[in-house]
């Protein structure tokens, strides 16, 4: 850490000491009570050059200084005049008034927007999957908006319940902290299921970013943060509407409204409506490859934007979700509690609201304060053959951020303070399995830009949990620009969480195994390390190869082991008492080799390992490599589009079942395996169809359940999954869009 801190400092100063190569100012406009105020996103170049930038939200701006001698710099933004000035080589600072210019007939000006991108600005690598990269997929929820990224893997968390969940830099998704436009969400209790939670076409877009993220959102991103963008009333359509079916049963509708109320209000409403009632057993093992299910999903939106400096918008939304799902004879109401049929049944309930409140200090450029909050009541019952499981959560969330400069725009802090509040209580059969936590904390960060070449986050916070004590969290992100088409980042990061160990292993349940708690299970905490290197090249007009180089490791001081291995009958908790790391190794190119024709090409190697039963161990069901493949062409104005993805998933190690009686006993690894996903969609003015196929090569993990003829015998487990449990499937659909 020393060295990574010197290094910053190093970097930090040098910048310092060519200020005099920029130059910089503020650009403003008059508003309607003849008063100036700040004009951002003004793109301001030297003339004849495509060296330039954009003003930030308050109107500031600063680009090195092109050559030695005078230049014009240029400065241009729609609706106004541009203006063209002439700096002399003496001179560091411009300031511009701009006019509003002459009106003019509206005209589009459309760019094709690729399926994903890496932000080339950001200090930390973030990959964004766009509206369009989601529309790539049938994408009918969160868990299914990741199959054409090569940084996270889905795949199921057993063999009846029909989970999803994902993994990050080798690690499952709970060390991932996932965010509702930057609010902490798909916490504690809701992790089991709330990739499902979350309907595909309500998104606008999913940022990904690896490691340990910066200090405002609080301690609990260890390998990434997960950024989702709901559609936003402002600028969504008043009527967008999805269908979708499966050949397997399954039915999808999606309805957005966007509604302007007036000048101030918008408002916005988000419904969505799933089933799959078709009983499906192609094992012939007498169980359903997929469980039944019903989801109803409503969420309204709202946003006040007056002229000034303050900002508002507020949500809340209800989702009520019933799974049912196990032998094909199994009913419910007749069933339960019996051993006349083997079946599950989950019933999840989900109510949420939050708020965000923005405000500008007047006259104090660069100053603003911002608060956010949300509040969670979560509750699942569920039986699993003979067993019950119950979960209630509540949190609340508030977080407080005042963001200012120092002098100027290159050096910006963020403090402020949080409070997060977690109430959970888990019933697994009479056993009851309770925690509170109050956690208030308090943040400081440091971000310097020296632009066209450096960003820096330093950061800190602390926080004091009831349960766990003082957590201290440092996080440092570094980019530096090697040139003007290669970057350079660098992160270092510690994160902790709390283990909700029952919820999160929900798929366990699916098994005869039995639970053992050998001791009290501390907080988990990790040190996060990686570097990334990307690079671009301009082929011609338009026309770009990005690559990308990442290597990340992940350490752990302390984590909850799920021990598997040490009893094929029993699943073990305890405490880590030795190493636990995970090795990340990521390489990826996106190529546009002619217009409007895009391939994606991306291999990801993972060595994760940890002390399980007093052994370094590789993590089981853990991929140890992973290929992937896209290949997307559009025609002009994408009246047609077709998209490919395929992906080679590498073996990962089985749990130990060498305790198993011969029959019931699997081998070390399990196979590689390829898939292909391909789509086809064709616009039409106000509407557009699409079909395609998931899983085309048809690959299925067979008999993922062990002795499925007898369930509730000691040797029933269907909690080995590493593969896909559905083949081939194909699927259409229709999405409207009122303009």
């Amino acid at each position: 850490m020393k060295y990574i801190i010197l290094l910053f400092i190093a970097i930090l100063i040098l910048p310092e000491l060519q200020a005099q190569n920029n130059v910089s100012g503020r650009v403003t406009e008059m508003d309607k009570n003849q008063n100036e105020k700040p004009l951002p996103f003004v793109n301001v170049y030297w003339s004849g050059t495509s060296h330039g930038t954009v003003t930030d939200e308050n109107g500031e701006f600063s680009i090195t200084r092109h050559g030695d001698a005078g230049h014009a710099l240029v400065f241009s933004f729609v609706g106004f005049a541009p203006d063209t000035v002439f700096v002399e080589s003496s001179k560091n600072e411009v300031n511009l008034l701009m006019t509003v210019g002459d009106q003019i007939d509206e005209v589009t000006v459309a760019k094709r927007m690729g399926g994903s991108y890496i932000s080339k600005l950001k200090p930390i690598k973030t990959e964004f999957i766009t509206e369009a990269g989601l529309q790539k997929l049938p994408c009918c929820n969160l868990s299914e908006s990741f199959e054409n990224s090569a940084t996270i893997d889905v795949g199921y968390a057993d063999a009846v319940t029909g989970a999803k969940h994902i993994k990050m830099l080798g690690l499952a998704g709970v060390y991932s902290q996932m965010l509702f436009e930057n609010i902490p969400y798909l916490r504690g209790l809701e992790s089991a299921f709330g990739l499902n939670f979350v309907p595909g076409p309500w998104m606008e877009s999913i940022q990904i970013s690896k490691g340990a993220a910066a200090v405002i959102n609080g301690y609990e991103s260890t390998t990434g943060q997960i950024n989702i963008e709901y559609k936003k009333p402002e600028k969504s359509d008043p009527l967008f509407l999805n269908l979708f079916a499966n050949s397997i049963g399954r039915i999808e509708a999606n309805i957005t409204s966007a509604i302007k109320l007036n000048e101030k209000w918008s408002t916005m409403f988000l419904v969505h409506g799933s089933t799959m009632q078709n009983k499906i057993d192609r094992d012939k093992d007498g169980f359903m490859d997929i469980p039944l299910n019903q989801q109803v999903n409503v969420f309204n939106r709202w946003k006040y934007n007056p002229e000034g400096n303050f900002r508002i918008q507020f949500g809340f939304s209800v989702l009520d979700e019933s799974r049912e799902g196990g032998e094909l004879d199994f009913d419910y109401e007749r069933d339960q509690g019996t051993m006349n049929s083997y079946g599950i049944n989950i019933q999840s309930s989900k109510y949420h609201g939050f708020a965000k409140i923005g405000i500008l200090l007047p006259n104090k450029p660069g100053q603003s304060i911002g608060f956010q909050t949300s509040v969670t009541s979560f509750q699942q019952d569920g039986l699993f053959g003979l067993q019950r499981y119950s979960g209630d959560q509540s949190s609340v969330y508030a977080n407080l951020i005042y963001q200012g400069i120092i002098g100027n725009t290159n050096h910006m802090i963020s403090t402020g303070g949080s409070f997060q509040y977690d109430d959970y209580r888990e019933f697994l059969n009479t056993d009851l399995h309770s925690r509170t936590e109050w956690v208030p904390g308090i943040f400081g960060q440091y971000t310097y830009t020296s632009p066209q070449k450096f960003n820096g986050i330093a950061g800190l916070r602390m926080d004091y949990n009831s349960v766990y004590g003082l957590l201290i969290t440092p996080r440092l992100h570094m980019r530096y620009m090697l040139d003007e088409n290669t970057s350079l980042r660098a992160s270092a990061g510690r994160g902790y969480r709390s283990a909700n160990v029952l919820s999160e292993n929900l798929g366990l349940l699916a098994s005869s195994r039995i639970f053992y708690f050998t001791e009290d299970l501390k907080m988990e905490r990790a040190w996060n390390y990686g570097v990334n290197l990307t690079r671009d090249w301009h082929l011609g007009s338009e026309k770009e190869l990005t690559a990308s180089i990442d290597l990340y490791r992940t350490d752990f001081q302390n984590q909850v082991i799920v021990d598997r291995d040490q009893d094929a009958n029993g699943v073990y908790f305890y405490n880590l008492d030795g190493k636990s790391f995970s090795n990340n190794f990521q390489a990826e190119v996106i190529i546009e080799p002619v217009e409007r024709f895009e391939i994606t090409a991306a291999y990801r190697f993972s060595d994760v390992k940890s002390t399980i039963h007093g052994e370094i161990l590789e993590v089981p069901l853990t991929s140890r490599y992973k290929g992937l493949m896209t290949l997307s062409y559009a025609t002009p104005f994408r009246k047609w589009a077709f998209d490919f993805t395929g992906q080679l998933n590498g073996q990962s190690r089985l749990p130990d079942t060498r305790m198993n009686p011969p029959e019931y006993q699997l081998g070390e690894y399990s196979p590689q395996y390829f898939i292909l996903h391909a789509q086809v969609s064709k616009r039409f003015k106000w509407f557009e169809i699409y079909a395609g196929g998931e899983n085309l090569t048809d690959f299925r993990q067979e008999n993922p359940i062990l002795a499925a003829e007898d369930p509730f015998g000691p040797n029933f487990d269907a909690s080995i999954v590493w593969g896909p449990l559905l083949g081939r499937r194909f699927y259409a659909g229709i999405r409207y869009t009122l303009k």
